[in-house]
């Protein structure tokens, strides 16, 4: 920490010297040690089936820090990154290909300025405020009103899409807007994102939660792209009512579209196949529209039941999916202290219908030591097996799940996670392998909280 504690003084040497000289720096009564909290977890998959394939172990090594009081001036500092060791290097289906290794999604120092009335911001951030804009470069906050709101800037250079890369091929800039008060929040935003030094994506953001009444709550994240035609790219609306304590209602309403790059090729490394046409460099629309309605009832103390009715229709084929969903929740099973979750779904999806149950058991055996249980029965059968995709593989099967895992915290920063699971999948269609086919998974996480 005392390394830190010095790193940090030397790359603000010069925002501190301009702090001194407006007379911001703190008196010796104010001023505190560095503190540094976050979390390190090492997460090792190990998967083997009984079809010969070679056998996959990929690791994950994550990474969150916040770094207070590096300085007098209390400088802050952030990081969330996740690194990625493929230890066999076989990127096949049920991981499929592995990222880069380094995955840095933020890392910044932060300084407050003019007795907090200002946060300056150097380095890669996710401007959440902004819609999730990302850069690598500078971010200015301007506080009003007892940091009840704010206006900010951003911008700099934009990392590479697909491998998070600082490249010098993209580059973001924007503003932002805030504003909080009692049971409402909200931000809104424009960013621009230039490729090559041109525009490439124009965007507008918006987001809210209001609490319209007692029990009553409205939410909203908005996006809206301009870079060819101007088009609602990202929706989520979601009402919330719970008249009383037993019971609640929820509608939500979502709409997911492809976000309108210039530079078609972006598609190519951000869009997995199965999530959009692509022919050449032209993108075809794809848009899913989504409404949900559900909701909960207590029945006794510890009894639930839910459910939840969800329709969606996409433009690509102009076709329509239905989700029916029902549960029930029991957090006291047979007084034994058991969390019990067992789920119905049926599902007319686009083209294909199935059929799920779903068990969840967790069960606490101490403060230190959890364990759950989960079992998941599919059976599904494609639509249209006459057609030419259809007949060459059959996209919903009979798949058994089982798996169970112990949590051992063993003192309050070290935590220890095991869990195997075991998938049986049958009636095959794939021309690959009409076998039936057996998976084997287990892992293993560790995890420092500091």
């Amino acid at each position: 920490m005392r390394c830190l504690r010095r790193a940090g003084l030397g790359l603000l040497n010069a925002l501190a010297l301009g702090a001194g000289v407006l007379g911001v720096a703190p008196t010796d009564a104010e001023a505190r040690e560095a503190t540094a909290t976050g979390r390190v977890s090492l997460r090792s998959y190990y998967s083997a089936d009984d079809a010969g394939y070679q056998p996959v172990g990929i690791s994950f090594l994550e990474t969150d820090l916040l770094a207070e009081k590096l300085t007098d001036l209390d400088l802050r500092l952030l990081l969330d990154a996740t690194f990625i060791v493929d230890a066999t290097e076989a990127n096949e289906r049920r991981f499929g290909e592995t990222e880069g290794i380094g995955q840095v999604r933020q890392l910044f120092i932060e300084q407050p300025l003019l007795l907090g009335m200002v946060d300056v911001t150097v380095g890669r951030k996710l401007v959440f405020v902004a819609g999730n804009a990302w850069v690598d470069g500078l971010d200015l906050e301007f506080w009003f009103d007892q940091k009840r709101s704010s206006v900010g800037v951003y911008g700099g250079l934009s990392p590479d899409r697909f491998d998070r890369s600082i490249t010098a091929d993209y580059q973001a800039a924007g503003g932002y807007a805030t504003f909080h008060r009692d049971g409402f929040d909200a931000s809104v935003a424009y960013n621009t994102v230039l490729y090559q030094g041109e525009l490439d994506r124009n965007y507008a953001f918006g987001r809210f939660h209001w609490k319209l009444a007692p029990g009553l709550f409205a939410s909203s994240y908005l996006t809206v792209d301009f870079a060819t035609d101007p088009q609602v790219t990202t929706l989520l609306a979601t009402v919330d009512y719970t008249p009383t304590q037993v019971l609640n209602f929820s509608l939500n309403l979502s709409r997911y579209s492809v976000e309108q790059w210039r530079n078609q090729q972006v598609f190519r490394n951000v869009i997995e196949p199965n999530q959009a046409l692509i022919l050449g460099d032209e993108v075809l629309d794809l848009v899913y529209n989504r409404a949900r309605l559900s909701g909960s009832l207590r029945l006794w103390r510890t009894l639930y039941h839910y459910q939840a009715l969800e329709a969606k229709q996409r433009s690509q084929d102009d076709r329509e999916a239905y989700f029916y969903t029902f549960g029930l929740r029991e957090e006291d099973f047979m007084g034994w202290g058991t969390d019990v979750d067992l789920q119905c779904q049926i599902v007319n999806n686009f083209q294909s219908d199935s059929f799920l149950v779903a068990l969840d058991v967790r069960h606490d055996f101490s403060q230190a030591v959890q364990l759950n249980f989960r079992t998941t029965w599919f059976d599904g059968k494609t639509v249209g097996r006459n057609t030419d995709r259809g007949r060459s593989f059959d996209e919903a099967q009979n798949i058994l799940l089982a798996g169970a895992g112990v949590t051992w915290r063993v003192t309050r920063s070290h935590h220890l996670d095991v869990w195997y699971d075991a998938i049986y999948e049958a009636q095959l269609q794939d021309q690959r392998n009409a076998e039936n086919l057996l998976i084997h998974t287990g892992m293993l996480r560790y995890s420092w909280l500091f």
